[in-house]
């Protein structure tokens, strides 16, 4: 079921988010209802996800992420977690 929704946006947003939805093809209403669902959905999942450990995430720079494939990498997982 869907529902009507009103929202107050500046005029120029609306401008390049109708261009936009006119190159994906795609309705600013499903643009819209998808971002709103992906939202939600994000939401839902971080509640799910202890805050300390969000927290350290958000602390780790992107530059320090280990590649998965290295062989260093896969060598220290098995190492030091033992599942």
């Amino acid at each position: 079921m869907t529902t009507k929704l009103t929202l107050t946006v500046e005029k120029q947003v609306i401008q390049r988010a109708k261009r936009y939805a006119r190159r994906q093809k795609k309705s600013l209403s499903e643009i819209v209802s998808t971002y709103l669902n992906h939202l939600s959905t994000e939401a839902e999942i971080a509640a799910e996800i202890d805050p300390e450990v969000l927290a350290a995430a958000d602390s780790i720079p992107l530059d320090r992420v280990p590649d998965l494939k290295d062989t260093k990498y896969r060598y220290l997982k098995e190492k030091h977690i033992h599942r």
